[in-house]
């Protein structure tokens, strides 16, 4: 997996639109933002640990949706800034 090349890029957001887009795809969406928590706080004040589990549940939510919504270009370009920080 190498999201710098765009050949890689392009046919993963192919396949991310071809599961996502039909009305089944969108029941499993939903499904993941609930099951992800992608709609409330990541923050558990009485668990630090839980807190970081949260955050990387919504991350594979984040995920999905920056590869759905952003050109190739614009992926390559993310992934290319990531690797430099």
């Amino acid at each position: 997996m190498n999201m710098k090349d765009i050949n890689f890029v392009q046919g993963l957001k192919s396949n991310m639109h071809t599961v996502f887009d039909g009305p089944s795809g969108q029941e499993v969406m939903k499904y993941l933002e609930i099951s992800c928590g992608w709609y409330k706080s990541v923050f558990d004040p009485q668990d630090p640990n839980m807190t970081l589990i949260n955050d990387g549940k919504r991350q594979v939510i984040a995920t999905i949706k920056t590869i759905l919504e952003l050109s190739p270009e614009q992926l390559v370009s993310l992934a290319e800034k990531a690797e430099g920080a």
